[in-house]
């Protein structure tokens, strides 16, 4: 056997060390300041490399994107693969959240490195999303796999819509986790679990008939109006992310000049925060119209959430998805974070009012209206992974797993 055949290889070694810091680094920055901000040079100075050092690791901006997702993915793949050891639904459900807020734990006090939350995916472009997208395919099968339980069958519809409600569920929880003390964390994974698990309604309560729930008009208006330009945002953003709603694809879209769109608007930053100040809006009459109705509390944030669900199935939703504040700078992104947080608070408010009475299982009432604001955040993607999804059967594919629990929802009593 040879000399080169038993030491180490050091240079492969030394390089490897260098990657996962470079990719540790990326991962942190990507978190906090969304793909836009995040350049090549600020990751290199980030962790005392020049330019050319890190391009001789990462030739592209786009090739370290890719890296940092894929190593996101393969980290999610093996909490699935370590749940799916357990016995049961309950169980591998309860199993995969444990680990997953363990691991949330861990990064927030500096034992492990940072991972990529996975809210800038769709800023992907070509080549790199050839790879990456059917890596998040193999990611979701891989988390859908712990729903196949015997004793449990599903249909197809039902089973991807709870996959989805779980994962995107999870994918929440730093939004919100970070406003809780560490020592804190242990009980409210039991409480996401419980509610996952076991629903927000009381056992046995009866919803006001969901077809009598209307989605708020939207007001069309003409291909000039201000109206017009918030939606296009709207859409675009939600499909294709911050980068792939650019002024140009704005403007063609809506057969309008650049001219046109810089009249209306001084710049897409503007446009953005006026796309979110629409949603908010629109989010707020939902609400309205749900207390002014004569039910109880649980009766009340159903309907607002299956209105909001509705509005996000529209082929230019009115909605736009949360995932657009890393494309703010950071005053602003305050600014929107905390008029969703009041939002918020209104559900948690209608959720009181159910457990007052007796239509809301006792629950955490907090953690429960972050999980209703996840979910009508994450419906959007609704049709990208329940096949035949649509505005009628949106409430039943995805208000009702939530409102009665996962297991309720696959039929385990």
């Amino acid at each position: 056997m040879s000399t080169a055949e038993v030491l180490p290889d050091v240079k492969s070694s030394r390089f490897d060390h260098r990657r996962e810091k470079i990719l540790n680094a990326a991962s942190s920055l990507f978190n906090r300041h969304g793909l836009r901000d995040a350049t090549l040079t600020i990751i290199a100075a980030e962790i005392g490399l020049n330019f050319k050092s890190l391009r001789y690791y990462f030739k592209l901006r786009e090739d370290l994107v890719s890296a940092v997702f894929m190593r996101s993915i393969d980290l999610h793949l093996k909490l699935a693969e370590a749940a799916a050891e357990e016995r049961g639904l309950e169980c591998r459900l309860r199993r995969f959240v444990r680990d997953y807020f363990e691991l949330l734990l861990a990064v927030r006090l500096g034992t492990r490195p940072e991972f990529v939350y996975f809210g800038d995916l769709r800023a992907l472009t070509t080549p790199h999303s050839d790879d990456v997208w059917p890596a998040y395919g193999r990611m979701f099968k891989a988390i859908r796999k712990l729903f196949q339980v015997p004793g449990v069958t599903w249909d197809g519809s039902k089973l991807n819509a709870a996959t989805h409600m779980f994962l995107s569920q999870l994918l929440w929880t730093p939004v919100w986790t970070a406003n809780y003390f560490p020592q804190d964390v242990e009980q409210i994974t039991r409480n996401f679990a419980d509610i996952l698990l076991y629903g927000i309604a009381a056992k046995g309560v009866i919803f006001p008939p969901l077809d009598e729930v209307r989605r708020p008009a939207v007001e069309e208006g003409d291909r000039l109006s201000q109206g017009s330009f918030l939606r296009k945002a709207i859409s675009l953003i939600n499909q294709h992310g911050y980068r792939g709603a650019s002024v140009d694809r704005i403007s063609t879209e809506l057969n309008v000049t650049k001219g046109a769109f810089y009249h209306h608007n001084e710049t897409l930053d503007e446009l953005v925060v006026g796309a979110f100040e629409c949603s908010f809006a629109n989010i707020r009459a939902a609400q309205d119209d749900a207390l002014a109705r004569e039910t109880t509390g649980s009766g009340r944030i159903t309907a607002a959430a299956v209105s909001l669900v509705r509005q996000q199935m529209l082929d230019e939703g009115t909605l736009l998805r949360t995932a657009a504040l890393t494309a703010l700078n950071p005053e602003l992104r305050t600014r929107m974070a905390a008029e969703m947080g009041r939002l918020t608070l209104r559900f948690s408010n209608m959720l009181n009012d159910g457990l007052i009475d007796g239509s809301v299982r006792p629950c955490n009432l907090n953690v429960a209206a972050e999980m209703t604001t996840a979910m009508i955040n994450s419906s959007e993607e609704l049709r990208r992974w329940v096949h035949g999804a649509t505005e009628e059967n949106a409430a039943e594919l995805y208000v009702a797993p939530l409102m009665t629990g996962l297991l309720a929802y696959a039929g385990v009593e």
